[in-house]
């Protein structure tokens, strides 16, 4: 399946680069960014070694964060919806159909 992020996504992922960055450095900033990036296109490869969530939508853990994907069988795409850490309630936090 081919991969695409949504906007929020995106702004969720600088986000991510930037606390990295500022807390821990560019050099492992960068290594955090490159394993979600390397588990996101993974997840369009194999979007069924997620968890599934509710509907269309599947979760997978990756180090502290969760990535948020929708599955559209019909288009053959995965879309990142959200990068979520940990703590975070989910359930709060997920795209409303």
């Amino acid at each position: 399946m081919r991969l695409a992020w949504s906007n929020v996504a995106r702004q969720e992922l600088e986000e991510v680069r930037r606390y990295s960055t500022q807390t821990w450095g560019a050099p492992v900033a960068r290594r955090y960014l490159e394993d979600v990036r390397d588990a996101a296109k993974a997840a369009a490869e194999r979007p069924e070694r997620a968890r599934p969530l509710r509907d269309d939508f599947r979760i997978l853990r990756v180090r502290s964060h969760y990535l948020i994907l929708h599955i559209n069988p019909s288009l053959r795409r995965v879309t990142i919806a959200r990068i979520l850490h940990v703590a975070m309630d989910i359930e709060r936090h997920l795209p409303k159909d």
